[in-house]
């Protein structure tokens, strides 16, 4: 089974400028096969599992998926849409290309790093078109992470070297977790959903292992400023695509641009796998520790996904909802993600429209090394 959703959007149109959008990406279907398919994909990313390939492979096809993918699937079957046959972020992620190539009159296509349609289908899609000469990539990731963002444009870059398509003018979106568009589009849209009497906002961040991190920033794991105290010398050392540095700027800014006190919105991290460290304070933790501190309305908003998916729907609004409530909380808010909001393809294609003015967002030849695998 293969996702019926097209990779392209506006290929009628003749501009010389396309976008390429690119999402995690789903499984095909929820169920178990195709579920360990995609977490096979996932896994054996080694930017996403950090291990030699042959013990990569080794525990996650031996280990990892006949333990998960059956559980996994069950769990992708609670946000399956059974009428349109297809997942939250696969259906967001088309909507969001559609109002682009709609918004800016040029073709847009979607590539997901696993699963898809593939990265593959859509970079065909759009070198087939003879008036296209330049493309933005476009990760839809506000925050730089290895395991997302990363590893999303190195698999373009890769595809397109091995697909041997015509060569474009090639620009690459910068995250975007502090560009003004972003900050004003995420905190119009956590107040419209927030309720008038609420204890504790939690930013839920996807946690990544700290190994992932550069080692200055590894140390005081749990502490939510670290880097953001240190972002001169994140900037003055290179190390300005820092997640930490990206996740703690998030949760700074949306408290000031909600005009609430920074002791009231607080950074978790969510979704950790395996025993190493990741970054913490962890949600699965803290989550049961609210209620015994005087929360008794906890809002939670996931400003790290731009799709809702399982980590958000599942996880947060179903899982930790209940661990919220058993532990003794009142009430949970769930903010759902901007998704394919109007006011967010908006905001992006502004920032589109930055990446093809900024010189410095040209990706140059030869690639630089932090994209090659």
């Amino acid at each position: 089974m293969t996702s019926a959703r097209p990779a392209l959007y506006g290929a009628h149109h003749t501009s010389r400028r396309a976008v390429l959008v690119l999402n995690l990406g789903s499984p095909d279907s929820p169920e178990v096969k195709d579920v360990a398919t995609y977490l096979h994909d996932f896994l054996t990313d080694r930017r996403v599992v950090g291990l030699g390939r042959r013990t990569r492979h080794f525990l996650v096809d031996r280990i990892i998926i006949p333990r998960r993918a059956p559980r996994s699937a069950e769990n992708y079957r609670t946000i399956w849409d059974d009428e349109e046959k297809t997942f939250p972020l696969i259906a967001h992620t088309a909507s969001i290309a559609d109002q682009l190539s709609r918004q800016r009159q040029c073709p847009v296509a979607v590539g997901m790093r696993y699963g898809n349609p593939s990265t593959a289908e859509a970079l065909c899609a759009l070198a087939a078109l003879p008036s296209v000469e330049e493309l933005v990539i476009a990760p839809l990731y506000p925050h730089y992470a290895q395991s997302s963002y990363e590893t999303a444009v190195a698999f373009v870059l890769e595809e397109l070297d091995r697909l041997k398509l015509r060569p474009l003018k090639l620009s690459l979106l910068p995250a975007f977790y502090d560009a003004p568009e972003y900050r004003s589009v995420l905190a119009d849209h956590v107040q419209e959903h927030l309720p008038e009497h609420f204890d504790r906002l939690v930013v839920s961040m996807h946690g990544i292992p700290t190994s992932h991190l550069h080692k200055a920033c590894r140390a005081r794991n749990g502490h939510t400023s670290h880097c953001l105290d240190r972002r001169e010398w994140h900037e003055t050392s290179g190390e300005g695509d820092c997640y930490r540095l990206h996740s703690e700027a998030t949760r700074h800014a949306l408290a000031e641009d909600l005009s609430l006190p920074q002791r009231q919105v607080e950074l978790v991290y969510q979704s950790r796998l395996g025993f190493h460290p990741w970054l913490q304070p962890y949600m699965s933790r803290r989550v049961g520790q609210f209620a015994s501190e005087g929360v008794e309305h906890l809002v939670v908003v996931c400003p790290g996904f731009v799709c809702d998916c399982l980590e958000t729907i599942q996880e947060i609004d179903d899982y930790y909802r209940g661990r919220f409530l058993s532990t003794g909380g009142k009430q949970f808010s769930y903010i759902p993600c901007l998704n394919s909001s109007p006011a967010f393809v908006s905001a992006l294609s502004t920032l589109i429209d930055k990446t093809f003015a900024d010189p410095s967002c040209r990706l140059s030849t030869p690639i630089p090394t932090k994209y090659q695998y």
